[in-house]
């Protein structure tokens, strides 16, 4: 880890930590289930739809997440590479990837500003941004 802590309970500067883009996208969303946002999962998600129609119903899927990033990360929406149903499966995951990256960016921001949690233990924890006051 090239000399920089692993923070699993508390944050130093500089350190490390670790993030998982989804428990982050049910905070940042509010969603009360899983997003379906992968584009390997999509047969899973959307059993019996045709293909056209699952790129669509994960579109607007990334579109709410991106949506709700706008006010966290101003002007990301015009930043991430644009999308289309057309676009190749090559071009679709890496669109997901660039999303995940930019979610976890946002988590290390949220962290820094101290309005992210830690969970699980002394060896290895998830920090999740902890919600916006209301």
């Amino acid at each position: 880890m090239a000399g920089y802590p692993l923070c699993t309970s508390s944050l130093t500067v500089p350190g490390l930590i670790e993030v998982y883009p989804h428990p982050a996208l049910i905070e940042l969303t509010g969603a009360t289930k899983r997003l379906p946002y992968k584009v390997s999962k999509t047969g899973s998600y959307w059993p019996g739809v045709a293909l056209s129609e699952r790129r669509r119903l994960l579109l607007q899927v990334w579109e709410r997440i991106v949506a709700q990033l706008e006010p966290e990360i101003g002007g990301i929406a015009n930043e991430l590479p644009k999308i289309t149903p057309a676009s190749s499966l090559v071009a679709w995951k890496a669109y997901e990837d660039t999303l995940d990256a930019v979610i976890c960016a946002w988590v290390g921001i949220r962290t820094l500003e101290g309005r992210a949690k830690a969970f699980g233990d002394d060896v290895s924890a998830i920090w999740v941004p902890t919600p916006n006051p209301s």
